[in-house]
């Protein structure tokens, strides 16, 4: 790549490359102008010191001079002093008035120096050394456009090509006036463009940089957040193998030991029911009891067989509307007997191949913890609707909501939060929606949960 070649970058990054360009040079202005007018001491005391020398008298220039540097520090005095007028903070803030401050400023000094060059120092020593330092300082100090760059040179170069003319009469040093003049403008030309591309294309390729950092960051954080979601999926979809695993080998379980347990059980339950009646009445609540806790552990056998993952399932075309509606006397009786409001919105859904026995212990499952989720006077509501490609059953209570960490383990076998729980009621009902090939989502807040069942349209 050249040394002047330019990066191509947009217009909104060209014209704030212009920005920083032009608040440098204001800067600069106000800094030149400072020194100019501390400098402008030490000239005076010069000239102070050629007076007392008598040189005012025997030259005009001298006295001539003394002026040109009176001006040069009132002037530069005035502009150090007007930048806090102007003040600019960021390069986002460079107004055209901040443009013609640095450009009057820089022509003031290329005039002043022609003046002093091309009209004062020929009456004194026929020399253009102050015209040759202010093009130099201008070149170096500032960076203006091609167009700018020429008018100014142009235009001080033609009022000291004036001056030069109507104040030397010697056609040999004029001439040799006119040639180091035109040449130092043309050096001070090309030492301004060169300075300003080079700055110009600093500044491109800094965007340039900038703007390659930012894509290859959008592009690694893209990437990383297709990672971190890869492994979420991941994660989830481990749980739920683990989660799966857990029911299959709690449905094993059930499957292989629930007729060897059932079998002694209901023999002993007989036997007990057929001493109760021989025994006297004192004694009766004993063999209640005993009777009670295997019918228990018979209901907890009944939800293992429920989990299992093999267990034959009878799918028939039903609506779940129906099913709700076939239940609702018992979850009515429920509602009462807690002291709950029920809702029930109902919406038209087409049949779909469900085994009803299984759907209507997952409706009560649902319910009926959410009945335990809320306090008396707390409102559940069952709702059904259809989407393009499923039904849904939900179940909204209006608890506390469930916490995060409880949240990730619900489904799993024998974790419950409650003091007489099995841990398997939410087991059974994901079971029950693994039969019917379906999915549960769960959403929650401090204001109550939400239970979403959504099972696919059959073909």
């Amino acid at each position: 790549m050249g040394v002047l070649q330019l990066q191509q970058i947009t217009e909104c990054h060209e014209n704030a490359i212009e920005g920083i360009m032009v608040y440098d040079n204001f800067n600069r202005t106000r800094k030149l102008a400072m020194v100019l007018f501390l400098l402008n001491f030490v000239l005076l005391f010069i000239d102070y010191s050629n007076r007392t020398k008598g040189l005012w008298n025997s030259n005009d220039g001298y006295f001539d001079l003394f002026y040109s540097h009176v001006i040069l520090g009132s002037v530069s005095l005035v502009i150090f002093l007007f930048s806090y007028k102007l003040t600019v903070s960021t390069a986002s803030e460079i107004t055209l008035s901040h443009k013609l401050y640095v450009i009057l400023y820089s022509f003031f000094i290329l005039c002043l120096t022609a003046v002093v060059s091309g009209l004062i120092d020929q009456e004194i020593h026929g020399q253009i050394t102050v015209y040759i330092m202010g093009c130099i300082i201008i070149a170096v100090m500032f960076s203006y456009n091609h167009k700018v760059t020429a008018l100014l040179y142009g235009l001080s170069c033609a009022a000291f090509m004036m001056l030069l003319t109507v104040s030397q009469k010697d056609p040999d040093i004029r001439q040799g006036n006119y040639i180091n003049a035109f040449s130092i403008v043309v050096i001070s030309y090309f030492i301004s463009s060169l300075l300003y591309k080079l700055k110009q294309q600093d500044l491109r390729y800094k965007y340039y940089l900038e703007d390659l950092v930012t894509e290859r960051t959008k592009e690694l954080q893209t990437v990383n957040d297709l990672l971190s979601q890869e492994i979420l999926e991941r994660k989830r979809s481990e749980m739920e193998m683990l989660k799966l695993d857990r029911l299959n080998m709690i449905g094993e379980m059930a499957a292989s030991i629930s007729h060897e347990v059932r079998n002694p059980m209901t023999t002993v339950k007989g036997f007990l029911q057929l001493l109760r009646k021989k025994q006297e009445s004192k004694d009766r609540e004993y063999f209640d009891l005993m009777i009670e806790e295997l019918d228990r552990a018979n209901t907890i056998l009944t939800e293992f067989l429920s989990i299992r993952g093999n267990k034959p399932t009878f799918l028939e075309w039903h609506n779940i509307n129906d099913i709700v509606t076939s239940t609702l006397p018992l979850i009515q009786a429920d509602a009462q007997t807690n002291d709950k409001l029920l809702t029930v919105e109902l919406n038209d859904l087409p049949d779909i191949k469900l085994d009803i026995q299984e759907i209507r212990q997952l409706l009560l499952n649902l319910v009926r913890n959410g009945f335990e989720a809320m306090a008396p006077g707390g409102q559940l509501k069952i709702r059904t609707f259809t989407t393009n490609s499923e039904v849904a059953l939900v179940v909204l209570d209006e608890g506390s909501g469930i916490e995060q960490c409880i949240l990730e383990k619900l489904g799993t076998p024998f974790f419950t939060t409650k003091e007489q729980g099995t841990g398997l009621g939410l087991a059974v009902c994901y079971g029950i929606v693994l039969h019917h090939n379906g999915r549960i989502s769960i959403e929650t807040s401090s204001k109550g949960s939400a239970f979403y069942v959504y099972f696919k349209l059959s073909n």
